[in-house]
């Protein structure tokens, strides 16, 4: 179960990474306007604050099989008309439909996971070898980018379906979740401890993804004239990274380790100052090298949030999952919203600068919160 489990969501992410390189790429091509880029990031962080709660509790009433079953299904109903469709304002609806699909299929991945694999070690080998599968195939985006451009959408659709068959070959051991136990998903239930500061330092730290998924292309845009072999190098170099730090993981992420924060605060501190450096050194080659480092250490740090969820709530799983989506989702829309205009208004190394003062104010205030609670 735990090898078609693995196969099945290798097969998800490997299309996803197709979709949401090609999505960025037809969207600039069709307006080089930051407010637009905006919108587009918008577009798939808006479902996450907005429908993650409502999921997780559709979650609870299904079985964990069929809800990931059903979910990956309208997801290929999305990625159909996006290849259809000629008219940006309807792709832009269908991102939006389809992270909202995406979330919901995640979720119950979640709660699937945790049914099939229950050891501890088996959780840490699973993640770890989902995360450098995924990365492994997320190699193939920009070869295949150069060769089919557009159709590269109909490559998600096709692994999407394929996902989908190895999860119908996929048994869990219960019906459904524990709603009667669980409950439903509201944000007073969860106490502000261990997990939940955990989740909120790593969702304000993504803020620095997100700068990069949303104008990345535009930093590099704006300091040299080859953008697409730029942004190619870019998306390469990210995949290169994501597959180190699951690779890494394994000698960083033990068991033992887990009640420190040393990793957490190891992290927080190296973002901070390697995101300072393009801020004042503007060169393409300077970029990529920290955009690396700092998306290697996201990579590690992720497997370390995933597994202490997993960990300390495997019955709520489903639902912490779901206030982090929210969380991460909240601070790229800010930064989908703010950043375009504040972009156009200075320029994006002044808004970098802004990000940085930013994330560190508000890190020195979650720290200071009382964190008497266990999760």
């Amino acid at each position: 179960m735990k090898k078609r489990l693995l196969a099945s969501r290798v097969f998800n992410d490997t299309g996803d990474w197709f979709y949401y390189f090609v999505i960025v790429v037809i969207i600039y091509t069709m307006s080089r306007n930051p407010i637009m880029m905006g919108i587009l990031s918008a577009s798939y962080t808006l479902p996450g604050i907005l429908v993650s709660k409502k999921l997780a509790n559709i979650i609870n009433k299904l079985n964990d099989r069929t809800s990931l079953i059903m979910f990956d299904l309208l997801r290929v109903i999305v990625l159909i008309e996006i290849v259809l469709t000629s008219n940006v304002w309807v792709a832009l609806i269908c991102v939006f439909l389809e992270q909202v699909f995406a979330i919901g299929s995640n979720l119950s991945f979640q709660r699937v996971t945790v049914d099939v694999v229950q050891d501890k070690e088996g959780l840490l080998k699973f993640n770890r070898h989902l995360k450098a599968f995924s990365n492994i195939s997320r190699l193939l985006v920009i070869p295949s980018y150069l060769l089919l451009h557009r159709f590269v959408l109909g490559l998600d659709i096709l692994f999407t379906i394929v996902s989908l068959f190895e999860t119908f070959r996929i048994e869990t051991t219960h019906c459904k979740s524990s709603a009667e136990d669980i409950g439903s998903l509201e944000l007073k239930k969860f106490h502000f401890g261990k997990i939940t500061k955990m989740i909120l330092v790593f969702s304000l730290l993504n803020v620095f993804r997100s700068f990069v998924d949303a104008y990345g292309i535009m930093y590099i845009g704006k300091i040299s004239k080859n953008v697409s072999v730029g942004y190619a190098a870019l998306v390469f170099i990210l995949s290169i990274a994501d597959l180190l730090g699951s690779l890494m993981s394994k000698n960083i992420i033990k068991i033992e380790n887990l009640s420190q924060n040393k990793i957490l605060i190891w992290s927080f501190t190296s973002i901070l100052v390697l995101f300072t450096i393009p801020s004042v050194i503007h060169n393409v080659c300077c970029f990529i090298i920290t955009i690396f480092l700092i998306r290697l250490v996201l990579s590690i740090l992720g497997l370390f949030v995933l597994y202490n969820m997993q960990s300390s709530v495997p019955e709520k799983i489903h639902q912490y999952t779901a206030l982090q989506t929210m969380a991460i989702d909240g601070v790229s829309l800010v930064n989908s919203i703010a950043g375009g205009f504040v972009i156009q208004e200075i320029d994006i190394f002044n808004y970098m600068k802004i990000v940085i003062l930013t994330v560190l104010i508000l890190e020195i205030i979650i720290k200071n919160i009382n964190t008497s609670n266990a999760t």
